[in-house]
């Protein structure tokens, strides 16, 4: 019976306050993070990054709790992942599944060296980033080869892209839209949809990144047939470059002065909480809202534990198009 792996990849945070600025150098040590940057240069503007970042940053996590719960979400998606997979008997063979953060710890190699050690044959690099991107996907990927060279282990390897309109990934963020939207209606509301995505400099663009076109493949499969009217933003950006536009921060005062008073953000590139959607969606840009006059803001929730979302990760594990 064949012994499988499977490595969730993801993105990584700190997981306490004195964490927050390490994990920022790590982070902007990253060559597609950094693009165009050598190396000797990289490392030194990320160490400054890090240092004038982390005092911000850190309130930040502060508000939420401390840290991120990403870690604990992605280990709670790998089990689900690994019972599902197990569910069906000595047929499908035996899996075991793991957990690589490219910015944070357990890092990539970590991952890798439990799954060489519990005896994976076979291994499957499975992103979760919905949507392809130079600076998540082909970086999480690339250093997995990395490490998987350093190791010299050469098991037979899948690698999984981009699934920005796999079928059970939009159903499931459809149906948890639709719920949202329910709750709005039953309490009165009129609400305008914001799909809101994480942003990318336009610099990283140029270079061929095909995000935007991954996210927009998410909000036309999520859109359609929606009766609620919707738009399409992009958060998260930072420093003075010209980023993915338009901007969440921008979107909310245009939508005020078109006269809408009710709204609800449907984020489509997490999968689990983290400082984008605790800190940024529902304090930063929840009191946004407030102070332009919305009568009311609702967060569509992300698949943390969802027992729904083991069986998308599943199909989008085992679908050749992916």
């Amino acid at each position: 019976m064949a012994r499988r792996g499977v490595l969730l990849l993801n993105f990584g945070g700190p997981g306490s306050l004195r964490e927050v600025r390490p994990f920022l150098y790590r982070l902007f040590c990253d060559p597609y993070v950094l693009s165009g940057v050598p190396a000797p240069f990289r490392q030194a503007l990320a160490a400054f990054i890090a240092v004038t970042r982390s005092p911000g940053s850190a309130r930040c996590y502060a508000a939420i709790g401390g840290g991120s719960p990403q870690l604990r979400w992605t280990k709670v998606q790998a089990g689900g992942l690994e019972r599902l997979l197990n569910s069906g008997g000595s047929a499908g063979g035996e899996y075991k599944v793991s957990v690589g953060m490219r910015s944070w710890d357990p890092d990539i190699r970590s991952g890798l060296e439990e799954l060489r050690a519990w005896g994976a044959e076979e291994l499957t690099l499975l992103p979760l980033y919905p949507q392809y991107s130079f600076t998540t996907t082909r970086s999480s990927l690339e250093e997995a080869r990395r490490q998987l060279s350093r190791m010299g282990w050469k098991p037979a390897l899948r690698e999984v892209a981009g699934w920005p309109d796999n079928t059970g990934y939009i159903t499931l963020s459809r149906s948890l839209l639709e719920d949202t939207l329910r709750q709005a209606a039953a309490a009165g509301a009129e609400p305008h949809v914001i799909f809101s995505a994480h942003s990318l400099p336009l610099k990283t663009v140029e270079r061929g990144d095909p995000y935007r076109g991954e996210v927009e493949r998410t909000v036309s499969a999520l859109s359609r047939g929606l009766s609620a009217p919707w738009s399409l933003a992009f958060q998260s950006r930072a420093g003075r470059m010209r980023w993915l536009e338009p901007y969440l921060e921008d979107e909310l005062p245009r939508l005020a002065a078109a006269g809408v008073k009710d709204l609800v953000v449907c984020p489509v590139s997490f999968v689990s909480d983290h400082i984008e959607t605790l800190w940024e969606l529902d304090i930063l840009y929840a009191g946004k809202a407030a102070e332009l006059g919305f009568r009311s803001y609702r967060r569509v929730p992300v698949f943390n534990g969802d027992e729904r979302f083991f069986s998308v990760l599943k199909e989008v594990m085992n679908d050749r198009k992916a």
